[in-house]
């Protein structure tokens, strides 16, 4: 395992100069972020774009995308491991690569899918590329970043995605104000080549971001040092990740209905809720990231998450009963604890999930853990529109008390699982001083 150090200059604070402190020194973490935001910047074009694409474009009805996105999301779930079987097998750089080259060719094609069955067979091959991605390059920071560095390089990443998805929303709406059929393909090929523009930026990384791969390893000593991935308490922890993580669902989706639907806050907290908590996680990713360093401050970060996101609840079961004025702060309130909950899940859920994989076999351990999260982006919406939203506050109580105990249930099963692979130590001198430095970089 390497880390490369760009180099560093003394100089002015000047944005510029702040902004290459602020990314990880690594030569190779730095193209993989941005990749990552080449990525989102053209994911943003897209999904801004996508409805009237697929409507006037390709002449769908709303029956047809609804199951096209329906096939995507089960393509994800179904693809998750054996992607993560092929980064093993091949390594993460060329998987990842490889995965990029595909979405990059699929996009091209999806102009000319007038037909449903073709749109079908698209979103299915794009769906499992796009979900079986995440683990991929969580492995690749593993092979290329220090111990100290990953949990913090991962944080850059999930900030500048949110970033690209902005500025590509942004960029977007000027396609989307002409109302022409051939603006709205320009944005789908646009987005092809953000993927392939990633594919030839991740093709310039080393060899060693290819990682530990299963025929080289000795399975038998790293196997010997982590939980075995049908061991329950795996198993459990991604389980209980999946549960903390319908934050996400409840942003997309139950808060939006619940403030339409059930309060007398202005239709515009609805957009105020995605740009406060777009502008929170972009500011408070990287800094909220710190000091989780071994399993138990990992498992830590998820029990704050849990009772963070209780809190979201329970203020947005309160705003039922206020005025336009009250019903809005406590909107507002809710999402500052939704962000978060949802910074300290996905910190916690990195840390988490790759101390307990071994490393020749990690990127098929990471997609079994992340079918937690895939597991409740498909059931999340059906779950918080029936169960909760259809029970009014009762429901709302009912999720805060289900957050509150996910994130407890964390800690007791990590601290288990802790003492069983000998994970949970301190971190070392080494993780130490890293974190030392990396604090003192952004100061």
């Amino acid at each position: 395992m390497t880390t490369e150090k760009a180099p560093r200059t003394a100089g002015p604070r000047t944005p510029v100069a702040l902004l290459r402190a602020w990314l990880p020194a690594g030569r190779s973490a730095r193209r993989l972020v941005t990749a990552s935001f080449v990525d989102s910047l053209g994911t943003g074009l897209f999904i801004a774009g996508s409805a009237l694409f697929f409507t006037s474009v390709l002449g769908l009805t709303t029956v047809q995308v609804g199951i096209g996105l329906s096939l995507a999301g089960l393509a994800g779930v179904l693809g998750m491991v054996p992607l993560g079987r092929l980064a093993d097998r091949i390594g993460g750089k060329r998987a990842i690569v490889a995965l990029y080259t595909w979405r990059g060719v699929c996009f091209i094609l999806y102009p000319f899918a007038r037909e449903p069955a073709a749109f079908f067979v698209l979103a299915f091959l794009i769906g499992m590329a796009e979900f079986g991605g995440g683990p991929i390059v969580q492995r690749i920071v593993g092979a290329v970043e220090g111990e100290g560095s990953r949990v913090r390089t991962m944080a850059v990443i999930a900030s500048l995605r949110n970033v690209g998805f902005s500025m590509g929303a942004v960029l977007a709406s000027f396609a989307l104000a002409t109302d022409s059929p051939t603006a709205f393909t320009a944005l789908v090929f646009l987005d092809a080549l953000t993927f392939l523009g990633a594919a030839v930026l991740l093709s310039r990384l080393p060899s060693a971001a290819n990682g530990t791969t299963g025929g080289s390893a000795d399975r038998t000593s790293a196997g010997a040092a982590v939980l075995q991935v049908h061991d329950p308490r795996f198993l459990a922890l991604s389980l209980l990740n999946g549960a903390l993580f319908l934050h996400a669902i409840m942003l997309t989706a139950a808060l939006p209905l619940w403030i339409a639907t059930r309060t007398e806050a202005p239709p515009a907290a609805i957009g105020a809720v995605v740009f406060i908590n777009t502008v929170l996680v972009v500011l408070l990713q990287v800094r909220l990231s710190r000091g989780s360093v071994d399993l138990r401050s990992a498992a830590r970060r998820q029990q704050w998450a849990g009772w963070a996101l209780a809190g979201c609840c329970l203020l947005t079961a309160l705003a039922a009963d206020a005025g336009p004025v009250l019903a809005t702060a406590l909107v507002v309130g809710a999402t500052l604890a939704l962000t978060l909950g949802e910074i300290w899940q996905s910190v916690g859920a990195w840390r988490l999930s790759y101390t307990l994989s071994p490393e020749d076999r990690r990127g098929y351990y990471l997609s079994v853990y992340e079918l937690g999260t895939s597991t409740a982006s498909a059931a999340g919406p059906a779950l918080l529109t029936w169960a909760v939203i259809g029970n009014g506050q009762a429901g709302w109580i009912g999720l805060a008390v289900c957050f509150a105990l996910a994130g407890l249930a964390v800690t007791v099963i990590a601290h288990r699982a802790g003492r069983a692979v000998g994970a949970s130590a301190p971190a070392t001198r080494e993780q130490a001083l890293s974190s030392v430095h990396e604090s003192a970089q952004e100061r």
